[in-house]
């Protein structure tokens, strides 16, 4: 297993510069691999605002390890943005410029993609918004939305997720939990919730708001690529059954 040691880089500083972090179980997907390659090329080839990657082995407790990786970043570097990216995601050269046109440290100090998961074989996109549940506060799950829009959210997955410093600074100064800082599988309402909701909910509480770019399409590598297309297709298959049009 790869140590998960500290190491001694220089702090690097420059407007915009991102430093990417994901996290894995030893191995990671193909399609990620494929678009973390192409989009070091275009970033090289453009603007150079990768900075640095930062990753960490994960367990079945992906918290531990998602809280690892941004503590890295904030002690070892002062870049602007820590750009969380699932091993199995798959995504367009241009993404992280795309999410960089709307994310904004004061006005969209949060942005993520149009990701998607799979429940019983049926997608849905990770877009949560807060609603009533037996008396109580939750999030429930938005499956139809504007595309190509840039929409605020209660919260989003944090498998291609762009995050300004400051936000993390805010809810480390907020000591939810000393061990579990920013992510933590958590309750709401009763329910459990998972540690990216637990994030986004910490993070609106903090003065920072989350939004999803639905634009920015990102595939998630299961059994098969979950895309923004498939969804398209089974959401019109759920319309045309109701007798009504998509959204």
């Amino acid at each position: 297993m790869p140590s998960k040691a500290k190491t001694n880089k220089p702090k690097l500083t420059s407007i915009d510069n991102v430093v990417i972090g994901y996290i894995h179980p030893g191995q990671v997907s193909a399609f990620f691999t494929h678009s973390l390659i192409m989009s070091l090329m275009s970033d090289q080839g453009l603007h150079r605002r990768i900075v640095g990657i930062e990753q960490d082995w994960s367990s079945a407790n992906v918290s531990a390890s998602r809280n690892t990786v941004t503590q890295r970043f904030l002690d070892d570097y002062t870049a602007d943005w820590l750009w969380w990216i699932d091993a199995d995601m798959a995504w367009e050269p241009e993404a992280l410029e795309q999410l960089l046109a709307v994310a904004d440290p004061v006005n969209a100090p949060i942005v993520g993609g149009l990701c998607f998961g799979a429940s019983n074989g049926e997608l849905f996109p990770t877009i949560y918004q807060l609603a009533e549940f037996e008396g109580g506060i939750t999030t429930v799950r938005m499956h139809d939305f504007e595309p190509n829009t840039v929409i605020p959210v209660a919260a989003t997955g944090a498998a291609f997720l762009l995050i300004h410093r400051s936000a993390l600074e805010a809810i480390k100064a907020r000591a939810y939990n000393k061990t579990f800082t920013w992510f933590q599988e958590t309750e709401m309402g009763g329910r459990p919730v998972g540690e990216d909701i637990t994030f986004c909910l910490r993070a609106l509480e903090s003065g920072f708001k989350t939004f999803v770019h639905t634009g920015v399409e990102v595939g998630h590598h299961k059994s098969q690529l979950l895309t923004a297309d498939l969804h398209r297709q089974q959401r019109a298959a759920v319309k045309a059954d109701e007798g009504t049009e998509d959204v």
